[in-house]
């Protein structure tokens, strides 16, 4: 276990890192080149991945944690049958979502609230849905190596190429190029990221064949309530995130776009350290509860309260002191967030880390239904007050619902997964065995 874990948090902490890179060169390279308005239009249309990556209905951690357990227990035969009828639903929702997005094509603009968009930016946002197809099928066969046991091997490779696309739309834009040029390097570089899974999966899991000769419907209903339930967290996430700026451009304007995306991004770096560790436990805790290891599970456990109480809980602290400051100086004066403003989404991102990481560790063993169903209603009764929430405080409203959403969703979590005897004095829940 020792082995693989130091592999999977070694894989895990380069995959923080080239995502900490690129978030901190992207918003103060593109405020400076484009401007919070422009800025805020492509954060408006790129939005859409993390919002249509839904769409695959949480079916790849559904099958990815099967998958993991049965691999642990030698049952290929069963691991192949959950993958290729998993494989078969995730390529029609992916042609669907291209289909559907095709009448974007033949309009000239479109008004979202005050977002205007032109037919380079409506172009854009087609190859947007492409690559958002792309994204749902890379996330299976990321999915599927994790299951394997090649979490360190495929994450570190996945996520370098996948800092490739940052790192395209930073020459794209100081070479002065149009959005629809932007998502179609986005594209090109996705297309070159899932030949590279394909490989993997070709060569390290040779056992397991292609095709759709071991399609079973039984798989797909064995494995539509928690895959369903392991939607509701990118829900969450997408309708938290990206749902929100959607919210603050249509209502406030793109710059408040700009300011909610960068000062949210800048909030994230804390929440990402601790999510080096919950990211290389969960194909260990699956297959620990596979085989009954009990001492695997508790080591996690422990890790993780500290992690919570000693990492998040003063990284949050800092960034609602120091998080103005920090802002101005990374966006080189282009934004220059409220103080008040910064200690909301501080407060909001310590709720969050409080149930997320735990509740990972739920989806790595499907027992995350009940949790699963209930984030889905909090999150849809929540989000909309944001909407009004906006036009009366501005995004000092929007703060303020993320963090009403993140403590709704902790209690829910401590309701449903809490065991009283153990969790007195943690302001965490523990995961139930």
């Amino acid at each position: 276990m020792r082995k693989e874990m130091l592999a999977n948090n070694i894989a895990s902490a380069g995959s923080i890192f080239w995502r900490i890179v690129g978030q901190l060169i992207l918003p103060p390279a593109l405020l400076v080149w484009w401007g919070s308005d422009r800025y805020g239009e492509w954060l408006f249309i790129t939005s859409l991945p993390t919002l249509l990556a839904v769409a695959d209905l949480g079916f790849a951690d559904a099958a990815a944690s099967q998958m993991t357990m049965e691999i642990a227990k030698g049952r290929r035969f069963e691991a192949t049958r959950i993958f290729q009828t998993i494989l078969a639903m995730t390529l029609l929702v992916c042609v669907s979502l291209i289909v559907a997005a095709t009448p974007v094509l033949y309009l000239d603009h479109a008004e979202i609230g005050r977002v205007q968009l032109n037919a380079d930016a409506l172009a854009a946002l087609y190859l947007v849905v492409y690559y958002s197809a792309l994204l749902i099928l890379s996330r299976l066969f990321l999915a599927c190596l994790r299951a394997g046991q090649h979490y360190a091997e495929s994450t570190l490779v996945y996520d370098a190429i996948q800092f490739l696309e940052g790192a395209a739309i930073l020459w794209a834009a100081y070479m002065g190029k149009s959005f629809f040029v932007c998502a179609l390097l986005y594209t090109c570089i996705r297309v070159v990221n899932i030949a590279y899974l394909v490989l993997l999966i070709s060569r390290r899991m040779n056992w397991l064949p292609w095709g759709f000769g071991a399609f079973d419907w039984s798989a797909f209903r064995m494995l539509f309530a928690p895959a369903l339930a392991a939607m509701a967290m990118p829900i969450a996430l997408a309708l938290n995130f990206q749902g929100m700026i959607w919210i603050a451009g249509a209502t406030i304007g793109p710059a408040a776009a700009a300011i909610l995306a960068t000062v949210r991004t800048a909030s994230r770096v804390v929440i990402q350290l601790v999510g080096i560790f919950s990211r290389a436990a969960m194909p260990i805790y699956s297959a620990s509860v596979a085989v009954n290891n009990q001492r695997s599970r508790d080591v996690i456990d422990g890790i993780m309260r500290l992690l919570l109480l000693f990492l998040l809980l003063p990284g949050c602290a800092l960034f609602g002191l120091f998080g103005p400051q920090l802002v101005r100086l990374w966006t080189h004066g282009h934004l220059d967030p409220p103080s008040v403003f910064v200690w909301l989404i501080a407060v909001g991102a310590l709720f969050h880390g409080c149930w997320a990481f735990s509740a990972n560790l739920l989806v790595s063993i499907n027992k995350h239904v009940k949790f699963g169903f209930a984030l889905v209603v909090i999150t849809c009764v929540v989000t909309p007050i944001a909407w009004p929430a906006a036009k009366v405080f501005g995004l000092d409203g929007i703060a303020a619902s993320l963090i009403g959403l993140e403590l709704g969703t902790l209690t829910a979590f401590l309701v449903l997964n809490d065991r009283t005897s153990r969790v007195r004095y943690q302001l965490w829940p523990l995961v139930r065995s």
